[in-house]
């Protein structure tokens, strides 16, 4: 009796797994086509873990599409974030994105005010958590090089080291680890000229140039893959023209800072 009860335990979690499974790749279909409140409306209706990270993925993007910042769009992605983690804290997407939404929101709110309300500490638990469950996943490694550019950027190389341990050499190292993990990813690529690019443009010139170029030659693999090449496409243009200050105001743009 025992072990029939075993056996039973063990085919209902079976089922209940490839039925998360089956939902989140329902999803996930949706988000690929560029319908991302359906797969918000599929994730949500699914309430899994696996299921609302595509859900919160679906939402980051419409949040990241937007013409302008949306602090509320991006609370919506920080909330699905925390659902899903709370449903299944064991693959690293969730925390991906709960990382991005803090992120951008700090761009929104200001400097000053993340600080005070650790963001960066909250962003870089996220982003640890996140490697803990997959060392090798890209996106994780993508955040956590961006995270290390971003404060150092906006808090200097002293305070970044000695208050975040945040440090140039090592967001380098993790957008090489990220673009090794998964090079025919266009997103991450653009990430990476997004951070370097902000940090110092001329020093990273030749970085951004050759990221550029690999994203245009990268065939898009989602509707959200389609969008950043074009972004990444405008912005080649105005780098090859030499309209550096054109350049860098539409990369400020992207990375989701509000007009002054």
């Amino acid at each position: 009796m025992i072990r029939f009860i075993a056996v039973l335990i063990v085919l209902v979690a079976s089922a209940n797994s490839q039925a998360q499974a089956q939902d989140a790749a329902t999803a996930l279909q949706h988000y690929q086509m560029g319908d991302y409140q359906g797969a918000i409306r599929i994730g949500e209706a699914a309430n899994n873990g696996p299921s609302f990270a595509v859900a919160t993925r679906a939402a980051f993007a419409v949040a990241n599409l937007r013409d302008t910042p949306c602090l509320s769009c991006l609370r919506q992605v920080e909330a699905l974030a925390r659902h899903s983690i709370m449903l299944d804290m064991t693959h690293p997407d969730a925390f991906v994105y709960l990382a991005a939404a803090l992120g951008y929101e700090s761009r929104i709110i200001g400097y000053v005010r993340a600080t005070l309300e650790n963001y960066p500490e909250m962003a870089k638990q996220a982003i640890d958590h996140a490697l803990a469950d997959d060392p090798n996943d890209a996106f994780s490694l993508a955040a956590l090089g961006g995270w290390h550019f971003e404060i150092v950027r906006n808090g200097g190389s002293f305070v970044a080291r000695t208050v975040y341990g945040a440090r140039i050499d090592a967001g380098e190292d993790a957008f090489r680890r990220a673009t090794v993990a998964d090079p025919g990813n266009l997103v991450i690529r653009l990430q990476y000229v997004f951070a370097t690019a902000a940090y110092d443009l001329k020093r990273y010139r030749n970085q951004v140039t050759e990221q550029l170029v690999a994203i245009a030659m990268t065939e898009p693999r989602t509707a959200y893959e389609t969008a950043m090449k074009q972004r990444a496409a405008r912005l080649q243009d105005l780098l090859k023209s030499g309209r550096n200050a054109d350049f860098l105001a539409l990369i400020k743009k992207y990375q989701g800072y509000p007009e002054a």
